[in-house]
């Protein structure tokens, strides 16, 4: 097996296994439904690897993306909920070779401001009536919303032909119509102009309604006379008929409320958006794309079982709609529903009947970049960007990707001419947000200053401009920087602050997800009793939202909390209810972590196979994935596992390269820590102590910045096994108690009994027995308990030393005879060795040479075995080995 796992790390991708069934062939296993793998276990004598995605979003491109989990950017993933998922809020253009039109919100020149929503709701109408064509391209009203907003533009501003320029420039469009309307009696007339810019042709277009009921039909007649008016072919103009539609409701009132709700929505009020959509749906209740675009509103505000039923009861009443109305209420459907498969499926129709619609086509970039394939994603906003390299939503978008793909010095380039572009229009909305993905971008580049500064200025954007959801992503980013830069008061300050604010606004998701945050930053402390009530509080809530995402999230992070403290049966019972969501919901990474978490729990427990097979699949995952993170916790727990089977050249060889992986990708969390002192244990079982001796302290240093007893404790211990080896038992003493004393002060059960257990070993020889028993009999009875297979061998092997030191011959045979068949049918060469050379020792003792020269031979043997391996060739210089070969060896050598 450990052949075949340094295969799997093979750095040359000609040396390496292309496929599955090439490991499992080497395996000698047939190829089963579900792929098995191989990977790795726990430390033997120290606390686990904490689990994978112990956060909502722990590292940035997780955190933007959502689902795939961790904590510290939870935030950065909320503030775009609502950009990416907007229906066809794509706000993107296309081919410039296409002809493009603009059409502006009209003015109200009646006076009367009872028909001041008619303007934007005109131009929203006439976007779909004019309809589409790959011939033509209809910038939607999001867009024109974004760029009138940038030049300061309001529905009642008389437009000239400097302001049309300045719009076409900006939203990229060859022709502009633009008027008013004015009301007489109960009649409406509308004056409109449409101007060819790539032509200079000029054409007046008049049209009247009766009242205001008969303004659909009005509006169906004005989009006929565009239409007439357009420099396009006779085949485009088809094209375009066939694909026209408006918003269908009889209903006048429903239909102004439903209006309103979209300007609403474009303005990020979605709370008031709401209630003009709930007006809508009152007014008529066959109105299909008001309950589609309440959805819409539901989802910003995080209720997304009310989102769900919603666009559910949309997608009942479409049936019989025009065909692109019916496609965009299902595509919403499943976008909110995060069935981004189905989503894909359902834009990529609208796309067929809807030809060369950027909207559209910055949709499925969006989904893309939700469901985590950022190639495509990337693909769709680099086509929209060469269309209009002044899009700003494009460029921010374009910045998030590149953070997701893990490459954030990539993202500093478009995200600056984004925040450049804002400036140039006085945007401070669109300014906030850049500013807030900078920060992102800075803390995965491990430069906090810089992120905190970024993140900063952001806040004071959207303090200004009211922004309450804003200012609560803002504050859970700033939380996270500041618990990086270890201003522990500063972060939980910061994280309660914006608790309050997602109360406040009743945000139920973000809620949730900031539990999740709190949680997390007692968990990075020891501080698991307080962690799992906050999870468990996120997970309700969760639940009664019916994201299963966060569901499977918060029971992954429960199930890591539960490990932490010892309690192995239920951090299984919550990985397996993760990992059961996850396969179903099938985000690789996502599935990865719960394997892995599940491999560290069954490793614990002695069953190893099981363990090895769950870390292969997740060594796969991740690789398949890309995700250069993943495959260092696997390799880093490889080279655990071959510590277990006294494979210590390979182990050193393995965490080596996890360290070196950790380091490229910046890492900054416990498992930073974890690789240094893991490396430094894995140099000092090879006998190379001085480097050893390096590693363990700046292990120890970023421990104690992070303010992490665990780690601490267990640098603490593995600093004393480096002094042990050298031969220094006074050090080795005076780390062991320090790491006793630090264990004390975490709930992590498994690594407070290692640090007891290191203690008595010092105690066993000092030569005080008596001593050393009072302490294994507590450690070898809770070992048991919780089922530390590893962990309840080693105390075995070391209470049958104190109780031959005591003369309790018969009692330590026992114990001693089982060890060695344990470790033997588990594969614990060390334990076996250990257990070998104590048997010989008693035997030698009681008198019974035969016996003795048969253990020791055993342990010679074996001792021999581990020194042959790749990379041990110095373990002869350890101290304990050095005794058990001069022991053994001149035993041998007097019985011959």
């Amino acid at each position: 097996i450990s052949d075949v796992v340094m295969k799997c790390l093979e750095i040359d991708r000609d040396h390496r296994y292309s496929t599955a069934r090439e490991i499992l062939e080497d395996l000698g296993h047939e190829m089963p439904t579900s792929v098995r793998t191989v990977a790795s276990t726990l430390p033997p004598t120290a606390p686990a690897p904490k689990p994978i995605e112990a956060s909502l979003l722990q590292r940035y491109r997780i955190w933007i993306a959502g689902a795939a989990a961790i904590v510290l950017l939870s935030a950065l993933g909320i503030v775009f909920r609502g950009k990416i998922f907007f229906s066809l809020a794509g706000k993107r253009t296309v081919p410039v070779e296409q002809a493009s039109l603009a059409i502006l919100p009209f003015r109200n020149a009646s006076g009367d401001t009872s028909l001041d929503w008619l303007g934007p709701s005109l131009a929203d109408m006439l976007s779909t009536d004019v309809g589409q064509s790959a011939g033509l391209r209809t910038i939607f009203p999001d867009r024109l919303h974004e760029v009138l907003s940038d030049l300061r533009i309001t529905p009642g501003t008389a437009i000239d032909p400097a302001m049309v320029g300045r719009i076409a420039e900006f939203s990229n469009a060859n022709t502009v119509v633009w008027g008013q309307y004015a009301k007489f009696g109960d009649q409406i007339r509308i004056d409109a102009t449409l101007l060819d810019l790539k032509h200079n042709r000029r054409a007046p277009l008049k049209i009247e309604a009766a009242s205001e009921k008969e303004i659909p039909g009005s509006v169906d007649q004005l989009a006929e006379l565009i239409r007439k008016n357009l420099s396009v072919s006779p085949d485009v103009l088809k094209e375009l008929k066939a694909s026209s539609f408006q918003p269908t409701s009889k209903s006048v009132p429903a239909l102004r409320a439903y209006n309103q709700g979209v300007q609403l929505l474009r303005e990020g009020k979605n709370l008031d958006a709401l209630k003009y959509f709930q007006k809508s749906t009152k007014d008529d209740g066959e109105f299909a794309l008001a309950f589609s675009k309440m959805a819409d509103a539901y989802s910003r505000l995080g209720y997304d079982i009310e989102a769900e039923h919603s666009a559910s009861k949309a997608v009942e009443l479409s049936e019989n709609l025009p065909t692109e109305e019916k496609y965009l209420i299902a595509a919403n459907h499943f976008r909110i529903a995060k069935d981004y498969p189905k989503a894909i499926e359902a834009y990529q129709n609208l796309a067929k009947v809807s030809l060369g619609n950027s909207d559209i086509e910055f949709a499925l970039g969006s989904i893309y970049e939700n469901s985590g394939d950022f190639v495509k994603a990337r693909e769709f906003y680099q086509k929209l960007l060469a269309a209009n390299p002044k899009d700003i939503t494009t460029l921010l978008a374009i910045g998030r990707v590149e953070i997701f793909s893990g490459n954030s010095q990539a993202s500093l380039d478009p995200l600056n001419r984004a925040l450049s572009l804002a400036i140039q229009v006085d945007n401070q909305e669109q300014k906030g947000s850049i500013l807030h993905v900078l920060g992102a971008a800075y803390s995965d580049l491990n430069k906090p200053e810089d992120a905190l500064q970024n993140y900063k200025q952001a806040l004071e954007i959207r303090r200004s401009l009211g922004q309450k959801k804003g200012i609560a992503d803002g504050l859970t980013m700033i939380a996270g920087t500041y618990d990086g830069l270890g201003k522990s008061d500063l972060a939980l300050k910061n994280y309660n602050d914006a608790l309050q604010i997602y109360r406040e606004i009743g945000d139920q998701q973000d809620i949730g997800n900031v539990l999740s945050n709190l949680a997390q930053y007692f968990d990075d402390r020891g501080k698991y009793d307080e962690a799992l009530k906050l999870f468990k509080e996120a997970l309700q809530i969760h639940r009664n939202l019916r994201n299963q995402n966060n569901e499977a999230l918060c029971l992954n992070n429960i199930g890591n909390t539960y490990l932490f403290k010892g309690d192995y049966d239920d951090a299984r019972i919550y990985f397996e209810q993760a990992l059961q969501l996850r396969e179903k919901i099938n985000v690789p990474s996502d599935i990865a972590s719960t394997l892995h978490n599940l491999a560290e729990v069954n490793t614990k427990s002695g069953q190893y196979e099981q363990a090895l097979s769950q870390y292969m699949r997740a060594l796969e995952l991740y690789r398949t994935a890309g995700d250069k993170r993943g495959t260092a916790i696997e390799a880093y727990s490889m080279g655990t596992i071959f510590e277990y089977q006294g494979r210590y050249g390979s182990a050193e060889s393995s965490k080596k390269q996890a360290l070196q992986n950790f380091r490229e990708v910046k890492e900054n969390s416990f498992w930073m820590g974890e690789a240094l002192s893991g490396y430094g244990n894995a140099l000092s079982q090879i006998a190379r102590f001085d480097e050893a001796a390096k590693a363990l302290e700046e292990a120890l240093g970023f421990s104690r910045q992070l303010k992490n007893d665990a780690l601490v404790a267990q640098a603490l211990n593995w600093q004393g096994d480096n002094f042990l080896y050298r031969g220094d038992r006074r050090s080795a003493k005076s780390s062991y108690d320090q790491a006793v004393q630090t264990a004390s002060k975490t709930t992590d059960r498994h690594l407070l009994l290692v640090s007891r257990l290191n203690s008595a070993k010092i105690t066993i020889e000092e030569g005080q027995p008596q001593s050393a028993m009072r302490t294994l009999k507590g450690v070898a009875d809770e070992t048991e308990a919780l089922g530390l297979t590893y962990l309840s061998i080693e105390c075995s092997i070391y209470e049958a030393e104190a109780r031959i030191q005591l003369k309790e011959y018969p009692r330590a045979q026992q114990q001693l005879e089982r060890a060695v068949l344990q470790s033997e049918n588990l594969g614990l060469r060390p334990l076996r060795l250990m257990a070998h050379f104590s048997l010989g020792k008693m035997f030698r003792e009681k008198g019974e040479p035969a016996d003795a020269t048969s253990h020791y031979r055993q342990a010679l043997s074996l001792l021999d075995t581990l020194r042959k391996e790749p990379g041990a060739d110095k373990i002869m210089e350890r101290a304990d080995f050095k005794a058990v070969y001069a022991e053994s060896d001149g035993w041998l050598r007097e019985h011959r």
